[in-house]
């Protein structure tokens, strides 16, 4: 005679506290992602230790979202909605009192699709070059006419920008120094990379040929956000380039689906959404630039973007129990709460 566990689906994804995404069949004991904690008034994403990963035998239940996204799991689990925590599916082992998802509640989560993997191809790193070499501060300031040197506030966001240009092929070289922020007044140690001239006019005309693939905007908007972004995340200073270049960050926000505030004369585009849009841009485009995002109230900017559509029984073998010390995890975008230990029904 079997157990059935409270579990889900192996083959979700559940979001990682450094911004990808994994199996939940490959998580481990100790690593960390992002779980929701509430404080009596709202709830906030707070970074979660996972405690315990089983894989277990149980009966299992899809739920259909109404912008695709599927959720399987037992029917005893239990997911966050606009109305509170809401089992899934009425088994008849609960017993009475229970509420459980039923078609157009709400659910609780990030109102987009999370990416499933990030790749830093070629396509990504030339459009990460363009992206942050038209934005950042003393930009082509040049040595004897000959050496471009790029400097950003980020030492990090310098020295990414530095190995994929080695990757491509390019002479650069890094060298850490001193530089003054013209907004503060103040001084700070960064990284300056220096580029022949030639190799930096030459790259840009060839990778901005590529401009229309998708993994280009991606690495378009991330080293433009890394050069000048901001926790919002705002892209600041724009205003000094050339208009096709705002277009290339509108068009690589739209092609994820994000909203966004546009100021044509400012020459600005400021994400919008919250929390768990931002969290999704980290997830997407991967800037090397993140905040924290905890203590942050979870802003819902789509009331209609989680509805369930359909609640079904269907077979699945490969479930697995997960336990946090948050208590809950996010599984497909959605907010998930622990599988609970121990038996929930015999079969």
């Amino acid at each position: 005679m079997g157990k059935n566990f409270d579990s889900v689906d192996g083959n979700m994804n559940i979001l990682m506290y450094n911004n990808t995404v994994k199996k939940i069949k490959d998580v481990k004991k100790g690593d960390t992602v992002y779980g929701v904690r509430y404080n009596g008034d709202k709830y906030q994403y707070v970074k979660s230790e996972v405690l315990i990963i089983n894989k277990r035998r149980s009966n299992a239940v899809k739920i259909t979202l109404n912008d695709g996204r599927t959720l399987i799991c037992s029917p005893t689990h239990q997911w966050l909605t606009k109305m509170g925590w809401m089992f899934t599916f009425d088994d008849d082992t609960l017993g009475h009192g229970k509420f459980f998802l039923e078609k157009d509640v709400k659910m609780s989560g990030i109102s987009g699709n999370l990416k499933d993997s990030y790749k830093e191809s070629k396509l990504y790193m030339q459009g990460y070059f363009i992206g942050s070499q038209i934005n950042c501060k003393n930009m082509a300031r040049f040595k004897g006419g000959e050496t471009a040197s790029l400097v950003l506030q980020e030492a990090g966001v310098t020295a990414r920008l530095y190995n994929y240009l080695l990757y491509l092929g390019a002479d650069a070289t890094l060298d850490y120094c001193f530089a003054h922020d013209n907004d503060t007044n103040e001084y700070y140690v960064t990284a300056k990379l220096s580029i022949p001239y030639v190799q930096l006019v030459t790259f840009s005309e060839r990778f901005s040929k590529n401009r229309d693939k998708e993994d280009f905007l991606r690495g378009f908007v991330g080293g433009a956000y890394d050069a000048e972004g901001s926790e919002n995340p705002m892209v600041k200073r724009v205003r000094c380039c050339k208009r096709d270049f705002l277009n290339l960050m509108k068009q690589g926000l739209e092609m994820y689906d994000f909203e966004y505030v546009y100021d044509s004369q400012e020459m600005t585009a400021s994400l919008v959404g919250g929390p768990s849009e931002l969290l999704r841009f980290y997830n997407v485009f991967q800037p090397v630039t993140t905040s924290k995002i905890e203590n942050f109230e979870i802003i819902y900017n789509h009331p209609d973007a989680l509805k369930v559509i359909s609640v079904e029984e269907v077979k699945c073998e490969d479930m697995f129990e997960i336990i946090t010390s948050s208590r809950n995890f996010i599984a497909n975008g959605v907010i998930s709460h622990n599988c609970t230990t121990g038996l929930a029904k015999e079969v």
